[in-house]
């Protein structure tokens, strides 16, 4: 072989062997860093992978949207997954699974509604605090209000069924009386978000599930969702604003000694045919307990935030109450 073809043949080999040493390094490091290689990207990710920490990782929730006008996206892409299809299945697909694990997360759950007096009132605030929060719907309010529950689900909040008719003498007759009653309530919520609500919130609380209905339930995919917290705010003798507020942090203070996640229980309340009330009446009394809580709730989640707080959505993966 002559000197030139030596040259070429030698220079090929170099050039061969430069291009196979960096694509090695390059391996090596995507593979196999050093933790200061992945420092500076949330959740522990490789800078390879920063694309998908983005769509499943975030400090906290940055709030709901403005529902999109009829026939207007979202704005979502569809690369984005759950959230991309959101406006047409309704429940956010395990929203509390973008919250980063190890951090402080609590759960506001609203229960009864929804209602056309206070349920928007309590979104509004939701929207403006970028916060949110799961409405533990009942049947028959979701089918007199479809426009509000439609926006619980545009706005990003999720839902859980409780029941239909919310009848404590319907409901607690036998297990498969209250199975039927889950079920009624999902015909109605299916119309808005394309798939049943498994999550469910027993009127008056798990406690009041027996063994009996408890296997039937979940013999049919259900999950009980539950509280440790309460505003206690359906109290009869009513409450105040200070009230609602002064029992979630009294409930908070007892959760965190107890090493738990907290999820408060707080209502917006069923629908009412009037709020023209007699003083000191029930209906009163019912009345100033939801503006309590409306009055609260904006304090409520400042305290909270003050204390390292998240907020989350409860989904199958939410810790148990107790």
């Amino acid at each position: 072989m002559n000197f030139p073809k030596r040259l070429l043949v030698f220079t090929l080999i170099a050039v061969l062997a430069s291009i196979l040493a960096a694509g090695g390094c390059v391996g090596q490091k995507e593979g196999g860093g050093e933790a200061g290689d992945i420092s500076t990207v949330p959740g522990g990710t490789s800078p390879g992978n920063s694309k998908l920490v983005k769509s499943v990782v975030s400090s906290e929730y940055s709030g709901p949207e403005a529902p999109p006008a009829a026939g207007e996206s979202s704005g979502k892409s569809k690369t984005e997954g759950p959230q991309a299809s959101r406006t047409h299945l309704g429940v956010p697909a395990a929203e509390a699974r973008t919250q980063p694990r190890g951090g402080k997360v609590a759960y506001l759950t609203f229960d009864d509604g929804p209602n056309s007096q206070y349920t928007e009132k309590i979104l509004d605030i939701l929207r403006r605090k970028k916060v949110k929060a799961s409405f533990v719907v009942v049947g028959k309010n979701v089918k007199l209000n479809p426009s509000i529950f439609q926006r619980i689900l545009a706005d990003g909040h999720a839902v859980v069924n409780h029941t239909y008719s919310h009848d404590y003498s319907v409901i607690y007759r036998s297990p498969e009386a209250f199975l039927s009653d889950l079920g009624e309530a999902n015909k109605v919520i299916t119309q808005y978000t394309g798939k049943p609500v498994m999550l469910f919130r027993a009127p008056g609380g798990p406690d009041k599930l027996g063994p009996e209905f408890t296997a039937k339930l979940r013999s049919h995919g259900y999950i009980s969702v539950g509280w440790n917290i309460s505003a206690v705010d359906t109290d009869p003798r009513g409450v105040t604003q200070a009230d609602v507020y002064n029992n979630i942090v009294s409930g908070l203070e007892r959760v965190e000694r107890l090493k738990l996640s907290p999820i408060i229980l707080m209502h917006d309340g069923t629908q009412l045919a009037t709020t023209d009330a007699r003083p000191g009446s029930p209906l009163a009394i019912y009345i100033q307990n939801r503006e309590a809580t409306l009055a609260a709730l904006p304090a409520v989640i400042d305290h909270f935030r003050s204390k390292g707080y998240t907020f989350a959505v409860v989904d199958e993966s939410t810790p148990p109450a107790w």
